[in-house]
């Protein structure tokens, strides 16, 4: 039996992970989906791909960038350019061909690591629309982002808070527009469609979906997720914070090449708002996502 579709090899629609239905011949259903499935790993625009599928004989890959298909469980491959590629996986499963498709997004690699106990890093981020400034008692901040997260950097003062603003108190909301779009979610100013809240570095992480009927009912419904957020590097040095942190892609489905966020810190006993990121005096920031290196 032979399943076939007839699709573009390189798709121009922005966005993370999408199931395609498959076309075939024979008694396998259109509506059915197949049985086939795998992992993506990025470095960059070099892209692993693994069979995940148990009882899958006969592997096959089309990258959807022109190149040749390659055969085996485990493939690696790079692209020449970011974009979103169609990815064709083929394989047989108790004795039947199936074809899987899947919008896959390449990026570019990220400058920064959360890993290396340092924010020396960040001096790498120089796209001018990715350094933001402080209002308040906020310094300052940078965003990254790669095919896995979005990176951020903040820093702030605590002079005059009482000690309400220490690394482990500050409480943060992050409002995330995860589908670009002002016309939902959370404030036609904002389009928040999660929020996050918490202390990063205490691991306090609490997230709430928006839910109300018009964007300006403060309406939210609480949900939890793992490996959302990514720690990384903090520190107090007199009365300056710093840290960094990811958030997944993955998780929060942010796969557009726009995405927009404020950030906001409250002291600890939620009594002042200690201070927010900015760009061009506007605390709603939108990150265009489509640098190529």
């Amino acid at each position: 039996m032979k399943i076939y579709r007839n699709y573009p090899s390189y798709i121009a629609a922005a966005i993370l992970l999408l199931t395609l239905s498959c076309s075939k011949e024979g008694d396998y259903s259109i509506t059915e989906t197949p049985p086939l499935d795998f992992k993506s790993y990025y470095d960059g625009l070099t892209v692993s791909l693994v069979n995940n599928t148990e009882n899958a004989s006969s592997v096959s890959w089309n990258f959807g960038d022109y190149s040749p298909d390659v055969t085996g469980d485990s493939v690696v491959h790079t692209y020449v350019e970011t974009g979103n590629y169609l990815i064709t996986m083929n394989g047989t499963v108790e004795g039947k061909s199936y074809v899987f498709h899947t919008i896959l997004r390449v990026d570019k690699p990220s400058v920064v690591s959360l890993t290396d106990n340092s924010f020396a890093d960040w001096d790498n981020v120089t796209y001018p629309d990715f350094e933001l400034e402080g209002q308040e008692n906020m310094i300052g901040g940078k965003v990254d982002y790669d095919a896995n997260n979005i990176y951020f950097f903040i820093e702030y003062e605590t002079t005059g808070t009482s000690g309400l603003a220490t690394l482990d108190g500050a409480i943060m909301d992050l409002y995330m527009d995860v589908d670009n779009s002002l016309t939902t979610g959370f404030s036609s100013s904002i389009g928040a469609d999660l929020l996050y809240e918490g202390n990063i570095p205490s691991e306090w992480f609490d997230y709430y979906r928006f839910t109300g009927a018009s964007q300006g009912d403060w309406s939210w419904d609480y949900f939890s997720m793992d490996n959302a957020i990514l720690l990384g590097f903090s520190e107090t040095a007199g009365d300056t914070v710093r840290m960094e942190f990811a958030i997944s892609r993955e998780a929060f489905q942010i796969g557009k090449d726009a995405f927009g966020f404020r950030l906001e810190l409250y002291y600890s006993d939620w009594s002042a708002l200690l201070g927010s990121l900015a760009k061009d005096n506007q605390t709603t920031i939108v990150m265009m996502m489509n640098k190529q290196e």
